[in-house]
């Protein structure tokens, strides 16, 4: 008798651990010509295709068209700590004194992100570089590289 109640108990805790009666949506069949190892990856009904080119391995796009930015080649408009724009080798962007930093330099741009030069309103310098950073009261974020120029997201560091 005490082996039946083993063995109902093992059942019944086998049942639960293969998601029995869970809510989750049934395996999709295999086609007969798939291999028996493939396997289905779930996408998402609700998310858009992008439009954007895929991510390098760094994580930065790299699109087929040209860089958009928000702001253009306009580096005056991120004067304020807040702007989109493309950058290239040698640029050099301003920005007010309440950011803590007098001016950014692009030394370089790579298929994993940028090198900039900060000026610090003390006199100091920092170099920042990869695909995301900051420095004093300013950050970065590079979303797209192609042909030796970058888009940077500035935004007022928190």
């Amino acid at each position: 008798m005490r082996t039946l109640r083993v063995a109902g108990f093992l059942l019944v805790s086998a049942a639960a651990l293969t998601g029995c009666g869970s809510d989750a949506p049934p395996a999709p069949a295999s086609s007969p010509a798939a291999p028996p190892s493939a396997t289905v990856s779930p996408t998402s009904a609700s998310s858009p295709p992008s439009s954007s080119a895929p991510p390098s391995s760094s994580g930065i796009a790299q699109p087929a068209g040209p860089l958009v930015a928000e702001n253009g080649t306009d580096l005056k408009s991120c004067r304020d700590g807040d702007c989109e724009v493309i950058v290239k080798p040698k640029d050099k962007l301003a920005f007010d004194a309440r950011l803590r930093v007098t001016s950014l330099i692009v030394d370089a741009v790579s298929a994993s992100g940028v090198t900039l030069s900060a000026a610090l309103p003390r006199g100091g310098r920092s170099t920042i570089s990869g695909g995301a950073g900051q420095t004093n009261g300013i950050a970065y974020r590079v979303t797209a590289i192609k042909d030796g120029k970058a888009v940077l997201k500035f935004t007022p560091a928190t």
